[in-house]
């Protein structure tokens, strides 16, 4: 299967929002990829996605530094000016784990027969450049000691689906450890680097099954793995997923509501995410891989 860096599902529920959390929301995404650029590399905005945000969010808020967002420009839009979060050390965890997890996740990918060789050779060269840009960026938390844990679960993970383990409960459950190590990392408090962790490791499992449900259909038809055809599934045991997903983005959810956060704002939209956002995910799906009813006219 293969899970990529991430695949931006966890979101907020925009309607749910107050209009000045969704512009903090905005300013942290916007912040995050100039900081990218600043910080990982020119390349490095490119494995940007939402998901990240959370991170950001989370590690400012359980930090106390907060952000600081006004409007500015950027490449991408040179004509508007957009919300955009300053850069603080929040945010420049944030890229670092971007950059490392991007590298890791194309290592793997060079030993996979189905992917171009040279070009992920390529794209490897520019990775490793940018992790370690990353890495010098915070000299002060030791990211080498990230980077071996996630090579570490990023492995096992492999391992697992290489020898097409039937058990997406395991397979998500390492990419969790994964996730869980990038959340936690660095924090002194250990109540709450726990929680922290809780909350990596529940939306990692969260990630990785709501990916696997979304990719079903296509790797049956390649004959591609996935843990729920090798575990002898036909079609999506739509009701067996949705129970998993709603369960680890409850107890991801509990974990949060556990954790000191001093901006409410912050706490509002973490609790939006883990709440509505990935309700509203779950649904999405869901439509996305609904069969029509031929017993309705």
């Amino acid at each position: 299967m293969g899970v990529w860096v991430l695949f931006g599902y966890v979101r907020v529920a925009e309607g749910e929002l107050k209009i000045k959390d969704f512009g903090l929301y905005r300013g942290v995404y916007c912040g995050l990829c100039k900081t990218m650029k600043n910080n990982t590399g020119l390349t490095s905005p490119f494995t940007l996605t939402y998901d990240f945000v959370v991170l950001a969010l989370l590690r400012s808020g359980i930090s106390g530094e907060g952000f600081t967002v006004k409007p500015g420009k950027c490449i991408a839009h040179p004509f508007k000016k957009r919300p955009m979060a300053h850069e603080n050390e929040s945010l420049r965890y944030c890229a670092a784990v971007a950059a490392i997890l991007t590298y890791y996740k194309l290592l793997d990918d060079k030993n996979d027969k189905d992917k171009n060789g040279l070009a992920v050779s390529t794209l490897l060269r520019q990775a490793k450049r940018n992790m370690k840009k990353a890495i010098r960026s915070i000299p002060q938390l030791n990211l080498e000691g990230l980077t071996k844990d996630v090579e570490k679960y990023l492995s096992e993970l492999t391992e697992l689906e290489e020898a097409h383990c039937d058990s997406a409960d395991e397979c998500a459950s390492k990419f969790g450890q994964l996730l869980a190590a990038c959340f936690s990392f660095g924090i002194d408090d250990p109540d709450v680097r726990l929680h922290c962790g809780d909350i990596g490791h529940h939306l990692g499992r969260w990630i990785y099954i709501i990916d696997l449900w979304d990719d079903f259909e296509k790797d049956k038809k390649k004959g591609s793995y996935n843990p729920l055809i090798e575990a002898g599934y036909t079609e999506i045991p739509e009701d067996i997923l949705t129970t998993s997903l709603r369960l680890d983005g409850m107890k991801a959810l509990e974990a949060l509501n556990a954790l000191p956060i001093k901006y409410v704002d912050i706490k509002r939209i973490l609790h939006n995410i883990l709440f509505d956002g990935l309700s509203d995910a779950i649904k999405k799906i869901a439509k996305k891989h609904s069969k029509p009813d031929l017993n309705k006219q």
